[in-house]
């Protein structure tokens, strides 16, 4: 095959809009990850911005991960004002954030990826097939993880509690009771659930060799944690500067490679294989069960490890709720000295999540940058997607099965291209 464009546009089921342009010649093939989401000038809607204005407007670039933005933001801001609050307070934006990234999962799994796997087009589709009860168990699964975030962040989207200095409503003893009864109900229906999806066979290829994520003794981190990159550990303040910027002109999201100019990826796969001593209770045990193991290196097992990471969270929320029901739940927090420079660096439901904001003296903002795990691992998945091409091409596959397995490629990166939109319009109506 020679000088061949093959183009895979408006690519279905994934959160925003992304094309992907494969251009074949003599078995060479090169793919552009193309975002095709409008104008975002969201950082510059915050300069200017009083500090406590941060986090509301910064949850609004995602209605699918609003959670972990707020969250994120907010901590990012005491970062700079060198406010610490209590590991009460960690714990409880914990539970908010763990409810948030199971409202993905589900999402993603149930919704975007198993369709590729059964057969079919869409969730309705299921329907038709008589999957009914299995739909019945996600929607359950997705109202307990929506009442978490609901209960201790005050809203099901856009949690609105998390405040600079901690939260704006602590629990009561009768709240934590009810989230841990509905929690230890919901592990029933959510194992199954979780079965589903690794029962599925998923190509061993492409493979990608760097993975990057939070890293933490006995958890796999979503708020805490060093970062791992390629199995160093860093100071996350430091994490901006191992990796490098690409400004592509033919995508409105960024690209980024690692300082050595190589591609990675981030999310529930890096953080399981960073972290996979950490697996722990149910998950562990379906690991043993359908002989998963990790390190990982196929980017198609980030949907088990997804599947993986619903159990592990549910169980790690029980946890967390047992441990605040045993003590009194401090709302304090301690001075550190204002740095004017805050960074915090989060684990998003896809990957890595960085907000880092230039606080004034008078506590407003003066710069702001935020870095997306989408726009990560978007040159990982261009030359993935290569590999790809090139085995699928040697295997003798039409350009419908090409294009069909693609979308199967891109749909198991998860990508969230609204959240990776930037500037590349702005920067040309400036210029």
């Amino acid at each position: 095959m020679k000088g061949r464009l093959i183009k895979v546009e408006e690519i279905m089921r994934i959160e925003g809009h992304l094309d992907l342009e494969i251009v074949v010649d003599d078995h060479k093939v090169r793919v552009k990850a193309a975002a095709k989401e409008g104008i975002r000038i969201l950082e510059r809607i915050l300069v200017g911005r009083e500090y406590w204005e941060i986090p509301e407007i910064a949850s609004r670039m995602c209605g699918v991960c609003s959670a972990i933005h707020k969250v994120t933001a907010v901590m990012a801001i005491e970062n700079a004002l060198g406010i610490e609050p209590s590991e009460d307070i960690r714990f409880l934006r914990e539970l908010i954030v763990i409810g948030g990234h199971i409202q993905s999962h589900l999402l993603h799994l149930f919704y975007f990826v198993i369709p590729d796997y059964i057969g079919t087009k869409s969730i309705i589709n299921n329907i038709r097939r008589n999957n009914l009860a299995m739909i019945r168990d996600v929607m359950r699964v997705k109202g307990w993880a929506n009442s978490l975030v609901e209960r201790f962040g005050g809203r099901a989207v856009h949690p609105v509690s998390p405040i600079v200095g901690g939260l704006s409503r602590l629990p009561s003893q009768v709240d934590l009771i009810r989230a841990l009864e509905k929690t230890i109900e919901i592990k029933k229906i959510a194992i199954e659930l979780v079965r589903k999806i690794l029962e599925f066979d998923y190509p061993d290829f492409p493979a990608e060799k760097n993975f990057v994520s939070l890293k933490r003794e006995r958890e796999v981190p979503l708020l805490v944690g060093s970062v791992d990159i390629c199995g160093e550990e860093i100071d996350p303040i430091a994490y901006p500067n191992y990796i490098r910027y690409i400004k592509e002109e033919y995508s409105t999201a960024p690209h980024f490679l690692l300082k050595n100019n190589e591609p990675f990826m981030a999310g529930a796969l890096a953080r399981l294989n960073n972290n996979y001593r950490a697996l722990e209770g149910m998950a562990k045990d379906l690991c043993s069960e359908y002989n998963i193991r990790f390190p990982n290196h196929s980017v198609f097992a980030n949907n088990q490890a997804q599947a993986l990471e619903v159990l592990y969270f549910i169980e790690k929320a029980e946890e967390t709720l047992e441990k605040l029901m045993e003590r009194n739940i401090e709302h304090s927090s301690r001075t550190t000295g204002r740095k004017h420079v805050g960074i915090a660096i989060t684990e998003a439901p896809r990957g890595l999540l960085v907000h880092e904001y230039h606080v004034n003296d008078n506590r407003k903002v003066v710069s702001a940058n935020i870095i997306t795990p989408t726009a990560q691992n978007l040159k990982s998945l261009e030359r993935r997607a290569e590999e790809f091409v090139r085995i699928l091409l040697d295997e003798g596959a039409s350009l419908e099965e090409l294009q069909k397995n693609i979308e199967k490629l891109v749909r198991s990166y998860d990508p969230c291209i609204s959240c990776a939109a930037r500037f590349r319009k702005e920067n040309q109506m400036q210029s």
